[in-house]
């Protein structure tokens, strides 16, 4: 391991920088970081061990990571025609219909709507709890009545199918049809694979990917800054105005609404199409 000389690493960032795959494309920046960071690692991890004395991977630059900002974000319009093809005729249908609803309502993060429990959503007022989200913080966060409607479904017609064969029930809002809690993996297997596979949608999303274009849609529309903030949506913020800059303006005024459920949300009225 000692032979390897800084001009050895770099030769091989070199080569991954013209490296052509079968289809002749190069590897993109963010291929290339990897595979550099698993090496500084490996020779870290030589360095902790004493089996070498310097590190030859110190003079390593990674490549600058392009942010693809819309490549998996919907518009509304796809939003809308996702829901309306959604149709909740058996209770897996009710089920990720309810999902969806509730991800395009709340921009909640897939890890805390695995998480949630029957008890942290209040129909009347039409509110979920996260109990301690990201940062190990708690907040109340408003969903609208077309969220609210499916959830009441869901629970009324869907979960206990669910449950089916279950000793307990642990009290997790959304269940596989097993009767588990989701996880991220099983709740994109589940859920969004559903979507796919029935060609409702062509782009390659994920249950994140849900989040990331409600707080799109709230910036297009000109929705206060300040309050997509509260929405815990405050870590795209600057990485979303930066790739929509030329779409909206950022204003503390009241704001024209142009789709259902943030019209919804920020006022507790129905848009009247």
């Amino acid at each position: 391991m000692e032979k390897i000389t800084k001009d050895i690493i770099l030769d091989y960032q070199t080569y991954l920088t013209h490296y052509r795959t079968k289809g002749n494309e190069p590897l993109s920046n963010k291929t290339q970081n990897l595979k550099l960071n698993a090496l500084r690692k490996f020779f870290v991890f030589l360095i902790k061990k004493d089996l070498i004395l310097k590190d030859p991977t110190t003079v390593l630059a990674f490549q600058k990571e392009e942010q693809r900002l819309t490549r998996n974000i919907l518009s509304e319009k796809e939003v809308f025609k996702l829901l309306e093809n959604l149709k909740p005729r058996e209770p897996i249908g009710i089920r990720n219909r309810a999902i969806i609803e509730l991800f395009y309502a709340c921009g909640i993060r897939t890890s805390e709507l695995c998480t949630l429990k029957v008890q942290d959503v209040d129909l009347k007022e039409q509110t979920v709890t996260i109990v301690k989200g990201k940062g190990n913080k708690s907040r109340v966060v408003p969903i609208g009545q077309y969220a609210t409607y499916y959830i009441e479904l869901y629970l009324k017609k869907a979960r206990k199918h669910m449950l089916k064969g279950k000793k307990a029930d642990l009290g997790y809002l959304f269940l596989s049809q097993r009767g588990n809690p989701f996880n991220r993996t099983t709740i994109n297997k589940c859920v969004i694979g559903s979507i796919l596979r029935k060609g409702l949608i062509e782009k390659s999303i994920s249950c994140y990917s849900m989040r990331h274009s409600i707080a799109t849609h709230l910036l297009r529309n000109r929705v206060d800054i300040m309050y997509i903030a509260l929405q815990s949506f405050s870590e795209m913020i600057k990485l979303k105005y930066e790739g929509e800059r030329v779409d909206f303006e950022l204003t503390g005024e009241r704001v024209e609404f142009k789709s259902r459920d943030l019209f919804e949300v920020m006022t507790g009225s129905r848009f009247e199409e």
